[in-house]
């Protein structure tokens, strides 16, 4: 039926009508009643506003979509309502798009409906950005960067649909990514997806200067005060300026202070402005032979909240340390920083300073260990059913081994832009001794874990379990959540959300300080 419409609309010469609508005027007047009666948190008040909105305007989205969401998840009287327009409005795209996101998580359904949706309208976009996010849970990422890509030439206007398919070509080509990312700012200067696009560009650059250049150019051309995206950026911005040039470091948080508003932004920008200003005076200190007035300079400064790169200060401590005459305290106080959150840097630094001490490299490393082990703590013991057969698989049977347990769900997006960085690390230390359980707390997704898995991490043994018995076995609250097990079935680092190169890399020095016929506890 829907095919025979679209012929005879062929035939007649008479052109298809968009496939959404902005709202006519009666429409927006009704939506943005409904849209004030959700603010006021009476959602129930909302729905016939909303049902009227779509009533003077069918191909109106966002009014279905605030219509489907002021229901109950799955509401059946819901689904049939919009399966009744279905058919009876065979035209229109939008009916199909709605029965897809009512489908919930049967997304073999939604997919249905997606495509019959552009089979009845073939320019609309969001069907095909939909149709993205249902091959990236499948791990699909050619698909998700095709969908995309058709997405942004049907509406090449979106910016948030160009964003999309830059992000998602970080799977394909990391290059190509960011120069897409860079793009998203120059396509669409003003908005927020530009700001967004520099930001994630910047993120995922690895070298120092490329990095800063493209923080300088989101703070100039999106201000921090204007764009949220930016105001992040600049706190990453700060984290990066810290550990090379503490003095720029303070003046962009200086900056950052004149420029926002909030007083507890400000507070903020005013505590990791004396931080900052606190490693430029000692450095200053240093270099006149001053070690003592370093030390007091930096006594009693802690890493600002929120600002977990511990590196910068342990590293100024040290050297003020040894510069006042004391390389034993130098010593010690690299000692924590580099045994629970190690840098290059820290661990060079470590060494050289064991090598003033007299300490050999196993010395040095036996050092480290005993920090670590103060903290240890045995992992809770499990059996789980593996994917895809169902094989119970118990943490024992990994004993002697080093194991990452982390915790995950397929429609989570942190944890699936996390598992690809993890099989790179996997594939680094595997030959060691390296393995890597990836626990779904979500059985209902069970269908999406051994596609994802496949495509995007195939060395990781995917297991199945719950939130709950997360949250009562390891103490998970939030997801992805990681713990890294030693040899002898300890608990010995807990790291967050393993992204971006430096996260990477920290996680890559823990994994290694913990593996048999290490060289040392880390690569110089």
């Amino acid at each position: 039926m829907r095919a025979v419409v679209i012929v005879l609309l062929v035939l007649l010469g008479i052109q298809a009508p968009p496939p959404e609508s902005a709202g006519t005027a009666a429409a927006r007047a009704s939506y943005d009643a409904g849209i004030a009666a959700v603010r006021s948190g009476d959602r129930g008040k909302a729905i016939p506003f909303f049902r009227a909105a779509i009533d003077a305007d069918p191909r109106f989205v966002a009014a279905h979509e605030q219509f489907i969401d002021s229901h109950d998840e799955g509401a059946p009287d819901l689904v049939a309502l919009y399966g009744r327009w279905a058919a009876e409005h065979p035209d229109n795209p939008v009916y199909e798009w709605a029965l897809a996101k009512l489908a919930g998580k049967d997304w073999r359904g939604a997919e249905t409906h997606l495509q019959r949706a552009i089979a009845i309208s073939p320019s609309f976009a969001r069907a095909y950005a939909d149709l993205a996010v249902l091959a990236e849970l499948r791990g699909d990422n050619p698909k998700q960067v095709e969908y995309l890509k058709q997405a942004t030439e049907r509406s090449p206007s979106d910016a948030g649909y160009f964003f999309q398919y830059a992000s998602a070509m970080k799977a394909l080509d990391g290059a190509a990514s960011v120069r897409l990312l860079k793009e998203v700012a120059d396509r669409f200067p003003g908005t927020d997806r530009g700001a967004q696009g520099l930001y994630w560009a910047a993120y995922e650059t690895t070298d120092v200067t490329a990095r800063i250049e493209l923080y300088e150019r989101l703070r100039a051309a999106f201000p921090p005060e204007k764009y949220s995206w930016s105001e992040s950026g600049m706190s990453d911005f700060f984290d990066l300026l810290v550990s090379v040039q503490p003095a720029k470091a303070r003046a962009l948080a200086d900056d950052m202070q004149a420029r926002i508003a909030s007083r507890s932004e400000q507070q903020s920008w005013r505590d990791l402005g004396a931080y900052a200003a606190a490693l430029a005076d000692a450095a200053t200190l240093r270099a006149t032979g001053d070690g003592r007035a370093a030390v007091r300079r930096l006594d009693g400064v802690k890493t600002p909240r929120g600002h977990m790169d511990q590196a910068p200060l342990a590293l100024a401590r040290a050297a003020a340390l040894d510069a006042a005459g004391d390389p034993a305290a130098a010593y010690t106080s690299l000692a924590d920083a580099a045994a629970t959150a190690p840098s290059d840097a820290l661990l060079a630094e470590i060494m050289r300073m064991g090598g003033v001490l007299k300490k050999t490299p196993a010395a040095v490393a036996a050092d480290l260990r005993a920090v670590r082990e103060a903290g240890a703590r045995p992992a809770p013991p499990f059996v789980l059913p593996g994917y895809p057969d169902r094989t119970n698989v118990s943490l024992a049977d990994y004993r002697g081994l080093v194991v990452l347990v982390n915790f995950w769900y397929p429609s989570c997006a942190p944890c699936r832009a996390e598992l690809p960085v993890l099989q790179r690390v996997l594939e680094k230390y595997k030959d060691r001794g390296f393995v890597i359980l990836a626990l779904n707390v979500l059985p209902e997704e069970a269908e999406m874990v051994v596609p994802y898995v496949t495509k995007n991490a195939p060395g990781i043994r995917p297991l199945q379990t719950t939130a709950e018995w997360a949250e009562r076995s390891y103490g998970v609250r939030g997801i992805p959540s990681n713990f890294l097990v030693d040899r002898e079935g300890r608990i010995v680092f807990t790291p967050g959300v393993i992204r971006s190169p430096r996260e990477q890399r920290t996680f890559e020095l823990q994994v290694e300080s913990l593996l048999p016929a290490s060289r040392l506890p880390f690569h110089p």
